[in-house]
């Protein structure tokens, strides 16, 4: 649970930043990624410029995505860059123009006089810069996990405040919201969600629920609390639909078991078996 003075910094926070990254690493569970996502679309809705991130796109498998969802693998997008093999002498003057009627953008690279212009087998384009006001990390223990995210970024991460949303309170992080008490990442951020007074769309309630119950076995864990089941109430007011874990039968569950537990029941089967043919026996002998 969040306390009353990280919850205030945390929403100082929030309201000052416009360009928001909400990140997650490549090994994410299921519970992780749904919060992830879950948050940086809730962070849409409340008019913040959001990217999602993860070094990898996730496997598509069952989960449960919005149509809108949209991972991003690469951080600095933002400026286009022309590179090209430089020679002196075939660069004399750099000048742009754009067409009225195209609505075109010309950039001119003009050789000096008598020289050989670019080759533009030699041209190559690509996408540098990145900026942001806020950082989210969910489930990142350290940076690193982060890869190309990360790496030549370091400046990124270094300037803009980081919050930190895992099992624990990592050194980077400006502000930690450890989940380590909750049964989920995704319980304490639909929490979360709810005490930053963000709406929470019916496909961002559907990826929590399913978070919350495949980090619980379906509500079966241990871990689950009175809380997780009040969260898992609200979730399903707001209109999220249960497609997450599924108990799996009595038959996969004995193929599942350790070989001890499998002899033992194999055991209870011969004895019951045999207990039956004995009494069988005895009443065919009194007969």
């Amino acid at each position: 649970m969040i306390d009353a003075a990280t919850l205030t910094q945390l929403t100082d926070l929030v309201a000052q930043a416009n360009s928001i990254f909400v990140i997650f690493p490549s090994t994410a569970t299921p519970d992780k990624r749904a919060a992830a996502e879950a948050l940086a679309a809730s962070l849409a809705a409340a008019g913040k410029e959001v990217r999602l991130l993860s070094p990898r796109q996730p496997e598509k498998s069952r989960y449960p995505e919005s149509v809108d969802t949209t991972i991003l693998t690469e951080l600095g997008n933002q400026n286009l860059v022309l590179s090209f093999a430089y020679q002196p002498e075939q660069v004399d003057n750099v000048n742009y123009h754009i067409g009225e009627e195209t609505g075109r953008f010309y950039l001119t690279i003009k050789p000096q006089k008598g020289e050989r212009p670019l080759d533009p087998e030699s041209v190559e384009f690509s996408y540098t810069g990145a900026e942001a006001d806020l950082i989210f990390t969910v489930g990142v223990k350290e940076l690193v996990e982060l890869e190309q995210l990360y790496m030549s970024y370091e400046d990124v991460y270094a300037k803009v405040p980081i919050i930190s949303i895992t099992t624990h309170e990592p050194a980077f992080a400006t502000l930690s919201i450890n989940t380590g008490s909750a049964a989920s990442v995704s319980q304490e951020v639909a929490r979360l969600i709810a005490d930053l007074g963000f709406s929470l769309s019916a496909d961002s309630a559907t990826q929590l629920l399913y978070g919350i119950e495949m980090a619980t076995r379906g509500l079966a864990s241990r871990s689950v609390s009175a809380e997780t089941f009040e969260t898992v109430g609200q979730l399903l007011r707001q209109g999220a639909r249960r497609v997450g874990f599924e108990q799996k039968s009595t038959v996969s569950q004995l193929e599942s078991q350790p070989e001890a537990t499998k002899e033992t029941s194999t055991k209870k089967k011969l004895l019951t078996n045999s207990t039956a043919s004995l009494a069988k026996s005895m009443s065919i002998a009194r007969g």
